[in-house]
């Protein structure tokens, strides 16, 4: 029994995959983009898989639930920039048009020009996972409840509650997105 293609080389053996492990998802073929619906800890949000054969890259965009009042828009890019620098894979994005803050990753298809299932899996699952759990300090940051030079701490200690509650009850590892250096 196939689990999908063993290499993915376009946007239709992408499509294929989600397809067979009945992953719920709306593709955009005019966008080469599928959107899936997501839920993690209770955050509910969208991820966006973006296959762009220009770049030669897939394109993982998980949403996070937070709209940036101008008052915030500073000290959100402050925070940001931190987080960013601390990070072992950087990737907050703040759009400042929509006034809304995302994470995204890039899994490149180059040099082998294809990637693996298990590797579009993995990245799924580290934007939404890295996402949903900078939700509650960008949250208490946008409460006021700390400034943005306390956000690293904040975060850090959020992510090893989560990875404990994790253990406690078998779930799921997960892991902290910091650089340990």
């Amino acid at each position: 029994m196939s689990t999908g293609p063993a290499q993915i080389t376009s946007y239709q053996d992408l499509w294929t995959l989600l397809k067979q492990q009945n992953v719920m998802h709306e593709a955009e073929p005019a966008t080469k983009s599928m959107l899936l619906p997501t839920v993690w800890n209770a955050i509910e949000g969208v991820q966006v898989i973006r296959w762009q054969d220009q770049d030669n890259v897939i394109q993982f965009i998980q949403s996070m639930p937070l709209e940036i009042p101008d008052l915030y828009i500073s000290a959100v890019e402050s925070a940001i920039a931190r987080l960013n620098h601390s990070m072992a894979l950087p990737g907050l994005d703040l759009n400042h048009q929509g006034h809304i803050v995302a994470y995204r990753m890039a899994l490149p298809l180059l040099p082998r020009g294809f990637v693996l299932p298990e590797e579009v899996q993995t990245c799924f699952r580290i934007a939404l996972q890295t996402a949903t759990g900078l939700v509650p300090t960008l949250r208490r940051l946008l409460a006021g409840d700390i400034e943005p030079f306390e956000v690293i701490a904040d975060a850090q200690k959020e992510f090893s509650s989560a990875h404990a509650a994790a253990t406690a009850t078998s779930g799921p590892s997960f892991t902290t997105p910091f650089r340990d250096d």
